[in-house]
């Protein structure tokens, strides 16, 4: 369901200000999927980008934390 090369380039190429570190984010989208295996982080991503108006850097001081928190409430969301 998840493949990283899809999350990767949406990450690098679609969301404005993203500070993209291919290595940094290939551990980063690895944990991300290991750890919320039952999410289409994809479409997550696409839906956390679009929720902060196109400027989720502008909102997080770490658009990565900001990122792995919108995943973990919607995990909490789906297995209640």
């Amino acid at each position: 369901m998840n493949a990283p090369e899809p999350i990767l380039a949406y990450l690098q190429s679609q969301v404005p200000a993203y500070p993209f570190d291919p290595g940094l984010d290939a551990e980063f989208v690895d944990e991300l999927i290991a750890d919320f295996a039952d999410l289409d982080i994809l479409e997550e991503t696409k839906t956390f980008r679009w929720y902060y108006n196109n400027r989720p850097a502008a909102r997080f001081n770490t658009v990565r934390v900001g990122l792995r928190r919108w995943l973990a409430k919607a995990w909490t969301r789906k297995t209640e």
